[in-house]
Protein backbone atom coordinates (compact mmCIF):
# COMPACT_ATOMS: atom_id res chain seq x y z
CA UNK A 1 0.00 0.00 0.00
CA UNK A 2 1.49 3.36 -0.63
CA UNK A 3 2.42 5.41 1.79
CA UNK A 4 2.51 2.44 4.33
CA UNK A 5 5.57 2.08 6.64
CA UNK A 6 7.45 -0.99 5.29
CA UNK A 7 8.74 -1.65 8.44
CA UNK A 8 7.23 -3.38 11.76
CA UNK A 9 9.04 -2.95 15.57
CA UNK A 10 9.58 -5.53 17.02
CA UNK A 11 10.58 -5.47 21.17
CA UNK A 12 12.84 -8.69 22.79
CA UNK A 13 12.29 -10.01 26.28
CA UNK A 14 15.89 -8.99 27.74
CA UNK A 15 17.71 -12.52 27.44
CA UNK A 16 16.21 -12.15 23.80
CA UNK A 17 17.99 -9.05 23.08
CA UNK A 18 21.11 -9.46 24.89
CA UNK A 19 21.46 -12.89 22.99
CA UNK A 20 20.92 -10.91 19.56
CA UNK A 21 23.27 -8.11 20.36
CA UNK A 22 26.10 -9.68 21.76
CA UNK A 23 26.83 -12.35 19.18
CA UNK A 24 27.78 -9.46 17.26
CA UNK A 25 30.10 -8.45 19.10
CA UNK A 26 31.38 -11.39 20.22
CA UNK A 27 31.88 -12.04 16.71
CA UNK A 28 32.95 -8.46 16.12
CA UNK A 29 36.03 -9.91 18.40
CA UNK A 30 36.82 -12.77 16.46
CA UNK A 31 34.70 -15.34 18.67
CA UNK A 32 32.94 -18.20 16.39
CA UNK A 33 29.97 -20.12 17.71
CA UNK A 34 30.82 -23.26 19.62
CA UNK A 35 27.81 -26.28 19.18
CA UNK A 36 27.75 -29.30 21.61
CA UNK A 37 25.89 -32.50 21.83
CA UNK A 38 23.66 -32.39 24.37
CA UNK A 39 24.88 -35.68 25.84
CA UNK A 40 27.96 -36.17 26.85
CA UNK A 41 29.76 -39.56 28.60
CA UNK A 42 28.90 -39.03 32.43
CA UNK A 43 32.42 -40.01 33.02
CA UNK A 44 33.39 -36.43 31.59
CA UNK A 45 31.31 -34.70 34.79
CA UNK A 46 32.05 -37.42 37.38
CA UNK A 47 35.86 -36.61 37.29
CA UNK A 48 35.21 -32.97 37.22
CA UNK A 49 32.47 -32.44 40.05
CA UNK A 50 34.29 -30.21 41.63
CA UNK A 51 34.31 -27.79 38.97
CA UNK A 52 30.65 -27.94 38.42
CA UNK A 53 30.05 -27.31 41.86
CA UNK A 54 27.75 -30.36 42.18
CA UNK A 55 27.62 -34.06 42.07
CA UNK A 56 24.39 -34.00 40.43
CA UNK A 57 23.83 -35.02 36.83
CA UNK A 58 20.80 -35.74 34.72
CA UNK A 59 22.23 -39.46 33.85
CA UNK A 60 20.71 -42.59 31.45
CA UNK A 61 22.02 -45.70 29.97
CA UNK A 62 22.64 -45.42 26.17
CA UNK A 63 22.14 -47.94 23.70
CA UNK A 64 25.71 -49.21 23.22
CA UNK A 65 25.20 -49.47 27.12
CA UNK A 66 27.38 -46.28 27.60
CA UNK A 67 26.12 -44.01 30.72
CA UNK A 68 25.36 -40.57 29.22
CA UNK A 69 24.56 -37.18 30.80
CA UNK A 70 22.44 -34.49 29.75
CA UNK A 71 24.64 -31.27 29.44
CA UNK A 72 25.07 -29.66 32.93
CA UNK A 73 28.00 -27.86 31.90
CA UNK A 74 29.47 -26.30 28.63
CA UNK A 75 33.09 -25.56 29.40
CA UNK A 76 33.87 -28.72 30.60
CA UNK A 77 32.89 -29.71 26.34
CA UNK A 78 34.81 -27.03 25.03
CA UNK A 79 38.11 -27.96 27.38
CA UNK A 80 37.28 -31.86 26.05
CA UNK A 81 37.10 -31.18 22.05
CA UNK A 82 39.42 -27.83 21.80
CA UNK A 83 42.91 -28.14 19.75
CA UNK A 84 44.29 -24.93 20.48
CA UNK A 85 47.60 -24.22 22.02
CA UNK A 86 49.79 -21.61 22.64
CA UNK A 87 50.39 -20.61 19.40
CA UNK A 88 47.45 -21.82 18.53
CA UNK A 89 44.30 -20.07 20.46
CA UNK A 90 40.54 -20.70 19.89
CA UNK A 91 38.08 -18.58 20.74
CA UNK A 92 34.54 -19.56 21.28
CA UNK A 93 31.36 -18.33 22.72
CA UNK A 94 28.17 -20.26 23.06
CA UNK A 95 24.12 -20.33 23.35
CA UNK A 96 23.26 -23.14 25.40
CA UNK A 97 20.58 -24.55 27.87
CA UNK A 98 22.04 -26.91 30.74
CA UNK A 99 20.72 -28.88 32.98
CA UNK A 100 21.47 -28.54 37.01
CA UNK A 101 19.86 -29.37 40.48
CA UNK A 102 17.31 -25.97 40.87
CA UNK A 103 18.06 -23.95 43.98
CA UNK A 104 15.54 -26.16 46.18
CA UNK A 105 18.20 -28.84 45.62
CA UNK A 106 14.99 -31.03 45.27
CA UNK A 107 14.81 -30.66 41.39
CA UNK A 108 16.61 -30.16 38.17
CA UNK A 109 16.03 -27.06 36.15
CA UNK A 110 16.95 -25.90 32.42
CA UNK A 111 19.22 -22.85 32.25
CA UNK A 112 19.96 -20.77 29.74
CA UNK A 113 23.60 -19.37 29.42
CA UNK A 114 25.75 -17.53 26.89
CA UNK A 115 29.60 -17.98 27.26
CA UNK A 116 32.23 -16.72 26.01
CA UNK A 117 35.67 -18.51 25.98
CA UNK A 118 39.45 -17.88 25.17
CA UNK A 119 41.70 -20.83 24.93
CA UNK A 120 45.53 -20.31 24.30
CA UNK A 121 48.58 -18.39 25.46
CA UNK A 122 47.49 -15.80 28.02
CA UNK A 123 48.83 -12.41 28.97
CA UNK A 124 47.51 -9.28 29.41
CA UNK A 125 46.15 -8.24 26.13
CA UNK A 126 43.74 -11.91 26.40
CA UNK A 127 42.81 -10.92 29.86
CA UNK A 128 41.71 -7.71 29.32
CA UNK A 129 39.97 -8.44 26.30
CA UNK A 130 37.46 -11.05 28.27
CA UNK A 131 37.66 -8.93 31.37
CA UNK A 132 36.07 -5.87 29.16
CA UNK A 133 34.01 -7.93 27.30
CA UNK A 134 32.59 -9.38 30.40
CA UNK A 135 31.81 -6.05 31.16
CA UNK A 136 30.40 -4.80 27.68
CA UNK A 137 28.17 -7.68 28.05
CA UNK A 138 26.69 -6.44 31.61
CA UNK A 139 26.50 -2.88 29.96
CA UNK A 140 24.58 -3.82 27.20
CA UNK A 141 21.70 -5.48 29.28
CA UNK A 142 21.93 -2.36 31.42
CA UNK A 143 23.77 0.23 32.58
CA UNK A 144 22.99 -0.16 36.05
CA UNK A 145 25.55 -3.41 36.25
CA UNK A 146 28.83 -3.75 38.22
CA UNK A 147 31.47 -6.51 37.46
CA UNK A 148 33.50 -7.38 40.45
CA UNK A 149 37.75 -8.26 39.87
CA UNK A 150 39.61 -10.51 41.94
CA UNK A 151 42.53 -12.30 41.94
CA UNK A 152 43.09 -16.18 43.21
CA UNK A 153 46.80 -15.13 44.04
CA UNK A 154 46.44 -12.46 46.11
CA UNK A 155 43.90 -14.65 48.92
CA UNK A 156 45.95 -17.91 48.31
CA UNK A 157 49.20 -16.46 48.55
CA UNK A 158 48.52 -14.97 51.92
CA UNK A 159 47.22 -18.25 53.18
CA UNK A 160 50.06 -20.07 51.66
CA UNK A 161 52.84 -17.85 53.50
CA UNK A 162 51.20 -18.71 57.16
CA UNK A 163 51.99 -22.65 57.95
CA UNK A 164 48.39 -24.41 58.63
CA UNK A 165 46.90 -27.66 57.84
CA UNK A 166 45.45 -28.24 54.27
CA UNK A 167 41.85 -28.46 56.13
CA UNK A 168 43.04 -24.83 58.11
CA UNK A 169 43.42 -23.67 54.65
CA UNK A 170 40.31 -24.60 52.54
CA UNK A 171 38.43 -23.36 56.01
CA UNK A 172 39.06 -20.14 55.98
CA UNK A 173 39.22 -19.94 52.10
CA UNK A 174 35.72 -20.42 52.54
CA UNK A 175 35.11 -18.28 55.18
CA UNK A 176 36.94 -15.39 52.72
CA UNK A 177 34.51 -16.31 50.38
CA UNK A 178 31.50 -15.71 52.48
CA UNK A 179 32.76 -12.23 53.97
CA UNK A 180 32.61 -13.85 57.46
CA UNK A 181 35.16 -11.85 59.30
CA UNK A 182 34.02 -13.21 62.70
CA UNK A 183 34.27 -16.80 61.47
CA UNK A 184 37.87 -15.86 60.33
CA UNK A 185 39.21 -14.99 63.89
CA UNK A 186 37.59 -17.75 65.52
CA UNK A 187 39.48 -20.53 62.90
CA UNK A 188 42.74 -18.77 62.89
CA UNK A 189 42.39 -18.65 66.83
CA UNK A 190 41.72 -22.70 66.54
CA UNK A 191 44.30 -22.87 64.87
CA UNK A 192 47.28 -20.59 66.80
CA UNK A 193 47.94 -18.05 63.89
CA UNK A 194 46.89 -14.42 63.88
CA UNK A 195 43.69 -14.05 61.96
CA UNK A 196 43.65 -10.08 61.66
CA UNK A 197 45.38 -9.81 58.54
CA UNK A 198 42.92 -12.76 57.14
CA UNK A 199 39.95 -10.86 58.03
CA UNK A 200 40.73 -7.70 56.82
CA UNK A 201 40.44 -9.65 52.94
CA UNK A 202 36.41 -8.86 52.97
CA UNK A 203 37.27 -5.26 53.13
CA UNK A 204 39.14 -5.40 50.43
CA UNK A 205 36.09 -4.16 48.00
CA UNK A 206 35.46 -0.68 46.27
CA UNK A 207 36.41 0.82 43.69
CA UNK A 208 39.88 -0.26 41.59
CA UNK A 209 42.16 2.71 42.28
CA UNK A 210 41.64 2.84 46.47
CA UNK A 211 41.48 -1.26 46.79
CA UNK A 212 44.64 -1.79 45.12
CA UNK A 213 46.11 0.94 46.66
CA UNK A 214 44.96 -0.70 50.24
CA UNK A 215 45.80 -4.19 48.91
CA UNK A 216 49.52 -3.54 48.07
CA UNK A 217 49.94 -2.65 51.86
CA UNK A 218 49.14 -6.01 52.97
CA UNK A 219 51.14 -8.15 50.32
CA UNK A 220 53.54 -9.96 52.08
CA UNK A 221 54.72 -12.43 49.17
CA UNK A 222 55.92 -13.01 44.94
CA UNK A 223 51.89 -14.46 44.26
CA UNK A 224 50.74 -11.43 46.32
CA UNK A 225 52.57 -8.74 44.41
CA UNK A 226 51.92 -10.69 41.06
CA UNK A 227 48.45 -10.58 41.59
CA UNK A 228 47.95 -7.25 42.40
CA UNK A 229 50.20 -6.31 39.86
CA UNK A 230 48.09 -7.87 36.87
CA UNK A 231 45.19 -6.48 38.22
CA UNK A 232 46.15 -2.75 38.38
CA UNK A 233 47.73 -3.07 34.30
CA UNK A 234 44.04 -4.66 33.31
CA UNK A 235 42.95 -1.80 35.22
CA UNK A 236 45.23 0.81 34.05
CA UNK A 237 43.69 -0.11 30.44
CA UNK A 238 40.10 -0.93 32.01
CA UNK A 239 39.73 2.97 32.90
CA UNK A 240 40.18 4.27 30.32
CA UNK A 241 37.42 2.80 28.10
CA UNK A 242 33.27 3.66 29.05
CA UNK A 243 32.97 0.20 30.83
CA UNK A 244 35.89 1.31 33.41
CA UNK A 245 33.14 2.97 35.71
CA UNK A 246 31.23 0.12 35.84
CA UNK A 247 34.14 -2.21 37.75
CA UNK A 248 34.77 -3.22 41.46
CA UNK A 249 37.39 -5.02 42.73
CA UNK A 250 36.49 -7.54 45.50
CA UNK A 251 39.65 -9.96 46.82
CA UNK A 252 37.29 -11.86 48.90
CA UNK A 253 36.26 -13.68 45.99
CA UNK A 254 37.86 -16.90 45.56
CA UNK A 255 36.81 -20.08 42.96
CA UNK A 256 37.71 -23.52 43.38
CA UNK A 257 41.64 -23.87 43.64
CA UNK A 258 41.96 -27.02 41.57
CA UNK A 259 40.80 -25.54 39.13
CA UNK A 260 40.61 -21.73 38.45
CA UNK A 261 44.00 -19.40 39.01
CA UNK A 262 44.23 -15.53 38.81
CA UNK A 263 41.84 -13.45 37.43
CA UNK A 264 38.50 -14.35 38.22
CA UNK A 265 35.64 -12.18 38.33
CA UNK A 266 31.31 -11.94 38.79
CA UNK A 267 28.33 -9.56 37.38
CA UNK A 268 25.79 -7.96 39.03
CA UNK A 269 22.66 -6.04 37.77
CA UNK A 270 21.26 -4.04 39.95
CA UNK A 271 17.84 -5.53 41.57
CA UNK A 272 18.94 -8.92 40.87
CA UNK A 273 20.14 -10.42 44.13
CA UNK A 274 22.26 -13.16 42.39
CA UNK A 275 25.07 -12.86 39.85
CA UNK A 276 24.25 -12.84 36.13
CA UNK A 277 27.95 -13.29 34.73
CA UNK A 278 30.78 -15.49 36.25
CA UNK A 279 34.38 -16.75 35.29
CA UNK A 280 37.34 -16.47 35.31
CA UNK A 281 41.13 -17.84 34.13
CA UNK A 282 40.64 -21.90 34.77
CA UNK A 283 44.38 -22.99 33.23
CA UNK A 284 44.21 -25.37 35.77
CA UNK A 285 41.57 -27.34 34.74
CA UNK A 286 43.05 -27.48 31.12
CA UNK A 287 45.83 -29.18 32.95
CA UNK A 288 44.21 -32.35 34.06
CA UNK A 289 42.73 -32.46 31.02
CA UNK A 290 46.44 -32.85 29.40
CA UNK A 291 46.17 -29.79 27.61
CA UNK A 292 48.94 -27.15 27.24
CA UNK A 293 47.04 -23.81 26.80
CA UNK A 294 45.54 -21.42 29.38
CA UNK A 295 41.80 -20.57 29.03
CA UNK A 296 39.71 -17.46 30.40
CA UNK A 297 36.07 -17.67 30.27
CA UNK A 298 32.56 -16.36 31.36
CA UNK A 299 29.36 -16.97 31.25
CA UNK A 300 26.15 -15.24 31.35
CA UNK A 301 22.65 -16.73 32.73
CA UNK A 302 20.11 -15.54 30.27
CA UNK A 303 17.32 -16.88 32.58
CA UNK A 304 18.33 -14.30 35.57
CA UNK A 305 18.45 -11.39 32.71
CA UNK A 306 15.04 -12.73 32.21
CA UNK A 307 13.88 -11.25 35.23
CA UNK A 308 14.65 -7.49 33.75
CA UNK A 309 10.77 -6.47 33.11
CA UNK A 310 11.32 -2.66 33.34
CA UNK A 311 10.51 -0.82 29.76
CA UNK A 312 13.89 0.71 29.69
CA UNK A 313 15.67 -2.32 29.38
CA UNK A 314 13.88 -3.46 26.46
CA UNK A 315 15.37 -3.50 23.02
CA UNK A 316 13.44 -2.56 19.69
CA UNK A 317 14.46 -3.76 16.61
CA UNK A 318 12.99 -2.48 13.08
CA UNK A 319 12.22 -5.29 10.86
CA UNK A 320 11.46 -5.16 7.14
CA UNK A 321 7.79 -6.54 6.71
CA UNK A 322 8.61 -9.08 4.37
CA UNK A 323 11.26 -10.47 6.80
CA UNK A 324 14.10 -9.67 4.76
CA UNK A 325 15.94 -7.82 6.61
CA UNK A 326 16.41 -6.28 10.03
CA UNK A 327 17.82 -2.74 11.28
Amino acid sequence: MSGENPYREIKLRPEEAATLTLRAIYEKYGYRKYKMSRFEEYSLYADNKDFLGTEKVITFTDLDGRLMALKPDVTLSIIKNTNATEEKPEKFYYIENVYREDKTGRNFAEIQQMGLEYIGGIATDQLTEVVGLAAETLTTITEDSILELSHMDYATGLLGSIPMSRETYLHLLKLIRNKNRDGIIKVSKKAGIDGEVIAGLPELYGKPDKVLEEASKMVTGEKMERAVAELEEIWSRLKKTDIGQNVMIDFSAVNDIDYYNGIIFRGYIKGLPKSVLAGGQYSKAMEKFGKTAGAVGFALYLNEVARIHSKGEKLIFTIERKGESCK
